[in-house]
């Protein structure tokens, strides 16, 4: 319906991912509208669809009597202007980033190109967020972190560990490889 109308989706993390077809309680209540770029059916019968995610939401209510799940949302907002120490985690937080795309083996160029040309501090957590290393619940968790500044602090926190993963990873690799 979405991809046929031409209109956004709202996606929610399952709280199980077992279940089939779960209702409001098993489901996260903060999620993200997304635009339907692309609808593939499969051979199989099964449906695909390639999205663009656009803004975080928080469900308010469940809406019943439609013929798939539907429910009336608020957008998070976030301010146009970001201080500068906003601007100063955005910045460590985007160099974090590029740092561990050019460690990790086979990462095209253009993901760091991509990263270098988001601008607004609230974009760069969110495309940043998508590439993580993370379980679902841990996305999830950074999702409804609404404090632009505690998100921030939180992806620089977990870009720093993983990058010194990465760091102890390459050198251990390049000791074994000298014996």
């Amino acid at each position: 319906e979405a991809a046929r109308l031409n209109r956004p989706i709202g996606v929610l993390l399952q709280r199980n991912p077992e279940t089939e077809e779960p209702g409001p309680d098993e489901l996260h209540w903060v999620g993200a509208s997304a635009n339907v770029v692309r609808y593939i059916t499969g051979p199989d019968g099964a449906h695909h669809l390639i999205c663009q995610g656009d803004r975080r939401f928080r469900v308010l209510q469940f809406l019943e009597g439609w013929k798939f799940p539907v429910a009336r949302v608020q957008f998070i907002e976030t301010p146009e202007s970001a201080s500068a120490e906003i601007d100063a985690l955005a910045h460590s937080v985007r160099e974090r980033a590029i740092e561990i795309l050019g460690l990790l083996p086979q990462v095209p160029e253009e993901m760091a190109s991509a990263l270098r040309g988001v601008k607004s501090a609230e974009r760069i957590a969110d495309f940043i967020c998508g590439l993580m290393d993370l379980p679902a619940e841990g996305k999830q968790e950074l999702l409804e972190i609404f404090d632009l500044k505690r998100r921030l602090e939180k992806l620089l926190d977990l870009l720093s560990k993983r990058v010194e993963v990465l760091r102890l990873s390459r050198e251990i690799d390049a000791r074994v490889f000298e014996l």
